[in-house]
């Protein structure tokens, strides 16, 4: 495999790691610097893992995986964005039910997102 495909996998398997642990701490305490960390260092990642598969892949960057998991980087980076305004905005005040349910729902896309790249990253290999 390409080394920056392989690059590119395990960076987004980190992504992966740090948005699960960002989503497991809303889910089980209030808004904190730990789950606003693991997010943000989840989107870092991500983005970082899309541009080395883009880089390493020979196809073009606009199949219906790349444009999924575009959506789903864009998804979790808004994410990201709304919870870091919040906190700024209101820093004492439990997460929202609305916002919270956007980032499970921006979670859930990413990884679907990710399962279909396993998909078709098995297809490949058994070709």
């Amino acid at each position: 495999m390409n080394p920056l495909l392989t690059a590119g996998v395990a960076v987004v398997v980190c992504a992966l790691a740090f948005y699960s642990a960002s989503m497991i701490i809303l889910l089980r305490t209030r808004l904190g610097a730990p789950m606003r960390g693991f997010l943000t260092a989840g989107v870092a990642l991500d983005a970082t893992a899309t541009a080395l598969m883009i880089a390493g892949s020979r196809r073009i960057p606009l199949t219906f995986h790349g444009i999924w998991g575009y959506s789903a980087l864009g998804l979790m980076a808004l994410d990201a964005t709304l919870v870091w305004i919040r906190v700024r905005s209101r820093p004492s005040e439990p997460l929202s039910p609305r916002l919270k349910l956007y980032s499970l729902i921006a979670y859930s896309w990413w990884v679907l997102a990710f399962a279909a790249g396993v998909v078709v990253a098995g297809r490949m290999s058994a070709r």
